[in-house]
């Protein structure tokens, strides 16, 4: 019996001492998928923020794209009405050149100096009074002093050219 008592104490340490190992093997093994687990779940949280991050950048891309292409339809539109008012201006501006090759090259220059008053009525007569030659010829004012009045009567009247010294045109 007591050879079965010492045989039966070395089979509880044998048994005991494999209870061991193997408790070892498991904590070691649940350690490794515990760090596996975390590692996956910190790849998993990086690719989940790398994600959010590239959806942000894709929704900005697209405001802007939105942006981008509302401005260039206004632009566009800009465009079109440009092309337009070019059109209309080269149309009137080849008008003005074939009405100018029509009239003859003499022109009716009044003098003006510094009397606003004496101006008016010259234009006025010469309106009234001289139609067919104010309706034939270019009329021109050209002022040698400098009296704003002048030159904001003779501005006034849109059948007439204004010029001042150094003869510069301002067309009406």
């Amino acid at each position: 019996m007591a050879k079965v008592f010492c045989d039966f104490r070395f089979l509880l340490l044998v048994a005991a001492g494999v209870f061991i190992y193997i408790q070892m093997r498991l904590f070691a093994t649940q350690s490794e998928y515990a760090d596996r687990l975390a590692a996956a779940i910190e790849a998993e949280n990086h690719c989940t923020s790398q994600t959010r991050s590239l959806i942000d950048q894709i929704s900005l891309q697209q405001g802007r794209i939105v942006a981008l292409e509302e401005e260039r339809k206004r632009r566009d539109q800009e465009c079109g009405q440009m092309k337009s008012l070019v059109q209309d201006l080269e149309r009137k501006d080849l008008q003005r050149l074939i009405d100018k090759m029509q009239v003859p090259v003499a022109a009716v220059v009044i003098m003006a100096c510094n009397r606003a008053d004496y101006l008016e009525r010259t234009i006025n007569s010469v309106l009234k009074y001289q139609r067919p030659i104010s309706s034939r010829y270019p009329l021109f004012v050209s002022q040698d002093g400098s009296n704003p009045n002048v030159k904001s009567k003779a501005l006034s009247y849109d059948q007439l050219s204004y010029m001042q010294m150094g003869f510069h045109f301002t067309d009406l």
